[in-house]
């Protein structure tokens, strides 16, 4: 691939111009931070509340549980992640960390449950798509309670 600012070959996966600077895809953050196996956003099978996960990080976190709501959320990637952050995080901030942590896990948890939801919509939506005019084959869709 080649920069179309100032034509410098470069890397297929590159976001920006190693010799101009000049950011060559669309997109944003959370692209990034996702695109990792460890940090990747696992797809599941039901929309999650977004409230309810914040609700979870925030409010276990004063009891040292904060990382529950990635479970709540099917992301146990996140889960392990942050517990072993969170283990080592109080000890080496003096429990500074300790009032900051539940708001941390709060948005972040009401983000993700967003992103979650979003990621369920883009495979609903593609499940649709390819099974369009197949006869006796149904869309992804969510079950009727």
């Amino acid at each position: 691939m080649y920069c179309k600012y100032c034509g410098t070959e470069m890397d297929n996966e590159a976001d920006f111009c190693a010799s101009c600077g000049k950011k060559l895809r669309e997109g944003d953050a959370r692209s990034t931070l996702y695109r990792h196996e460890l940090t990747r956003i696992k797809a599941v099978k039901e929309t999650k509340n977004p409230k309810a996960a914040a609700a979870l990080g925030f409010f276990f976190s004063w009891i040292f549980l904060g990382p529950v709501g990635y479970i709540y959320l099917g992301q146990w990637n996140w889960f392990w992640l942050t517990f072993i952050i969170q283990i080592f995080a109080y000890p080496l901030t003096a429990f500074f960390a300790y009032p900051l942590l539940p708001i941390v896990y709060g948005i972040h948890q009401y983000q993700m449950a967003k992103d979650v939801n979003e990621l369920l919509a883009v495979a609903q939506g593609a499940g649709r798509a390819e099974t369009a005019g197949k006869p006796g084959v149904e869309p992804l869709t969510k079950p009727e309670a």
